[in-house]
């Protein structure tokens, strides 16, 4: 049981350390010097020159957490440090200490290629990314038996789940003020998949007492990959062994669509600038799917049976071994072949007001709401985030934000230069405000940065 306890809790480190979800920053949303990139998340906003980036315009990574590592280290007598596994750290300290369910997440978006330029009375970008999310879910019963082992007499783990969509798209994007401070905007994109995985354990119960133990599971997974798989089965149909090969050609495509608005309502409220915007509206349709399930599994143990006096060793390694099928069925997965399947983005509706300070103007407070939605529960999220904006010379402005999101509570900024021939920008949405000595976050495991250089041509507009 101790030894079933620690795997738990490897598998837990490992999910922790290897989680991978991807947006541009948001701490960007009002800040002028940082427009180049803005239309990625509002169509409708324009840059404020003609600029040109190769593989340094927009690179943006961040981790995301509502747990840290203050949820599993603590201090005890003589100044040391215990790991929530200790029996000197008290059970309902550490599981108070824990949300229902725990989420982990990073964020990859780079910008190989961006380009914008006015045409057309308007403002035209083309651009071609690298997008990358990852997420994961473990419920508080994970947690709760690596503590409490046989202290309880059953936990469920149901509700795991894994998810991942990497993809390549290129967009092209045009903004047009229709009337006097109202614009409207909308990128095309195309799409190009990468990979994607999803993997749902949907059952997991373990009931334990001094003499009996069970196990229920079932799981189900799906996957697709830019590069051949060998999959071979046994005659029942169980995966026997999966192995990646060379990389093929791209077999899934799909397209999107971002949608915006802003209003300057200078005429009617001074100072005043809404906007809003759905973006990655779309779907990738994934040619060669593979997916598999598990069977609705039961493992139960009451002990060793038919143990033979005279040949004890021979005996019990007999009956680890009939333990050790029954427990490898609960994890074998019934191949359901290779389909094609559609999968919707993850859309993310952004919600935006700012008010320019009446007595000085390069001065602003702002609001942004944001609403991810998904078909795959671990990638919905949320985050409400207030601003103060500042500019105090044409090519220099800066921004300072504190948001409330799904992943709990952030500070961030960002800091644009942008003279006549580039625009250098760098920030964070997510600050890492407490560390380790090994630099490791005690608080939620929130930190991201974004940074980006483009050559700009022409006056600003």
């Amino acid at each position: 049981m101790k030894n079933i306890r620690y795997i738990i809790v490897a598998l837990f480190v490992f999910a922790f350390s290897t989680a991978a979800m991807a947006q541009t920053a948001t701490s960007a949303y009002f800040l002028d010097g940082a427009s180049l990139y803005k239309y990625k998340l509002n169509p409708a906003m324009r840059g404020e020159r003609n600029y040109l980036s190769i593989a340094t315009g927009n690179l943006s990574v961040g981790t995301k957490s509502n747990i840290g590592l203050s949820n599993f280290i603590y201090p005890v007598e003589n100044n040391k440090l215990a790991t929530f596994m200790s029996g000197s750290v008290d059970q309902n300290k550490f599981l108070n200490s824990l949300p229902d369910i725990a989420r982990f997440g990073l964020n990859l978006d780079e910008t190989i290629l961006g380009l914008g330029f006015r045409m057309l009375g308007g403002y035209t970008s083309f651009g071609i990314s690298l997008h990358s999310s990852t997420s994961i879910l473990l419920p508080k019963g994970f947690f709760e038996f690596a503590k409490k082992g046989l202290q309880e007499s059953s936990y469920s783990f149901s509700g795991i789940n894994i998810n991942t969509m990497n993809y390549a798209a290129a967009t092209l994007g045009y903004s047009h003020e229709i009337f006097d401070g109202f614009r409207i905007g909308v990128n095309a994109k195309y799409l190009v998949g990468l990979a994607h995985a999803d993997i749902t354990v949907d059952k997991l119960n373990i009931e334990l007492s001094e003499n009996r133990w069970m196990v229920e599971s079932h799981a189900k997974a799906q996957a697709a990959l830019y590069c051949e798989a060998d999959i071979t089965t046994n005659e029942e149909g169980i995966i026997d062994n999966f192995a990646l090969g060379k990389i093929g050609t791209p077999s899934a495509y799909g397209f999107g669509v971002d949608l915006g608005i802003e209003y300057d309502m200078d005429d009617i409220v001074p100072g005043l600038i809404l906007s809003a915007a759905v973006v990655d509206l779309g779907y990738i349709n994934w040619q060669y799917m593979m997916s598999g399930q598990s069977a609705d599994g039961k493992v139960e143990f009451d002990g060793f049976k038919e143990i033979d006096p005279n040949n004890i060793e021979s005996t019990i390694e007999k009956e680890f071994e009939r333990l050790g099928e029954d427990a490898a069925k609960m994890i074998e997965l019934t191949y359901d072949g290779v389909k094609p399947k559609i999968t919707k983005l993850s859309p993310t509706m952004n919600l935006g007001i700012e008010y320019k300070m009446p007595f000085y103007n390069p001065l602003s407070v702002a609001v942004l709401y944001s609403q991810r939605f998904s078909e795959f529960e671990c990638d919905r999220t949320y985050q409400a985030r207030g601003y103060i904006n500042f500019a105090p010379l044409k090519w220099l402005s800066a921004s300072v934000n504190y948001s409330q999101t799904t992943y709990g509570k952030s500070l961030g900024w960002m800091l644009s230069i942008h003279p006549r021939v580039f625009n250098l920008f760098i920030g964070s949405d997510y600050m890492i405000t407490r560390v380790t000595p090994q630099y490791i976050p005690i608080d939620n495991l929130n930190s991201h940065i974004t940074i980006g250089l483009s050559a700009t041509i022409g006056k600003r507009k």
